[in-house]
This record gives C-alpha cells, sequence and structure tokens, in this order.
C-alpha cells in the first residue's frame, strides 16, 4: 500500500455541473470518492470527464510512472458500474 496517495480531479465547474445534473450530487461524489480510494496500492490516481455522465481514473504508482491500471464510471441510468 502506497504512504500516501495524490488525487487530481481533472474537472472544471462547469465538467463537474455537468454530470451532477445528469446523474445528482449524491451520484457524483460517491463515484468520486471511490475512484478516489479503490486499491491503495497505487500512489496517484487521475481523474477525468469522459462524456456528460461517465468519468475515467487512471491509477500509477507516481506522477510520471506508466499506467498501472484504468477504471471508468459508467453511469447506468440510476447508478454508475465500475469497468476497467
Amino acid at each position: 500500500m502506497a504512504d500516501q496517495r495524490e488525487v487530481l480531479i481533472l474537472m472544471d465547474s462547469v465538467q463537474q455541473t455537468q454530470i451532477m445534473e445528469e446523474v445528482g450530487r449524491q451520484n457524483f461524489f460517491a463515484a468520486i470518492g471511490y475512484l478516489s480510494t479503490w486499491n491503495m496500492s497505487f500512489g496517484f490516481v487521475q481523474i477525468t470527464q469522459d462524456d456528460t455522465t461517465d468519468m475515467v481514473a487512471v491509477y500509477k504508482s507516481t506522477a510520471d510512472g506508466p499506467i498501472g491500471y484504468v477504471i471508468g464510471a459508467v453511469w447506468h441510468e440510476d447508478h454508475y458500474g465500475f469497468h476497467s
């Protein structure tokens, strides 16, 4: 497990609001929380918007290191599913 994790949420307020309007605030923040804390063996995660509802998290050991894993938060009409 990494001693600490750096989480970058690379979405501006317009992008975040767009997602929240589609999925609701609670679902948005639950997905951010899940993606931020998934598999703490990676010390770095970068979360971005993929479309109007979906997000992608890229996990690395270090910010400059190779990609270790990628997970998408995919909206399924009433909940998020998390897919690699």
